[in-house]
């Protein structure tokens, strides 16, 4: 897991895979003002896409913690404030439901060693397959959120 600004970016960008500062360079050329929410295609193929979405934070007891396998998430914040549950994959967490198959997602039961972390406007956190997250929580009172997430395909990191 990676947390950045996106004003930090262009000091520690040579430290990271060229698709991520593509992914990144994507984010800060793009006029989310412009964009309605729902999934842009970045690169063909679903290799790289976005999903612009709005939402209500909920206390982080309300939301699961999931992780991916064939996908790694930037969730860049636009606007409001979101705290996010992290925690690397152990073999004693639970899956509660498994939706690998279909949608590249499995839930969590209980999540052991999370930490968390606030994202305000600007800033960004890239999870990899073995960071569960659970996004979307309320830092105080639940809020509407709105966020760019950036799903990668694992293969570009690899081509």
């Amino acid at each position: 897991m990676i947390v950045c600004d996106c004003h930090d970016w262009n000091r520690e960008r040579h430290a990271f895979h060229p698709v991520i500062d593509q992914a990144i360079r994507w984010i800060t050329d793009t006029d989310f003002s412009q964009l309605d929410t729902g999934k842009y295609a970045i690169l063909p193929e679903d290799k790289m896409f976005c999903l612009v979405q709005e939402m209500m934070t909920e206390p982080a007891s309300a939301r699961r913690a999931e992780s991916h396998f064939s996908y790694i998430d930037i969730q860049f914040l636009l606007a409001g404030s979101e705290n996010i549950g992290v925690a690397r994959a152990h073999p004693d967490q639970r899956v509660t439901e498994d939706f690998a198959q279909q949608r590249d997602v499995v839930f969590y039961q209980k999540t052991l060693n999370e930490s968390v972390i606030t994202l305000l406007p600007g800033m960004f956190a890239i999870f990899f397959p073995h960071d569960i997250h659970r996004p979307c929580c309320a830092p105080d009172e639940p809020a509407i959120i709105r966020k760019a997430v950036i799903k990668i395909h694992r293969d570009l990191f690899t081509a």
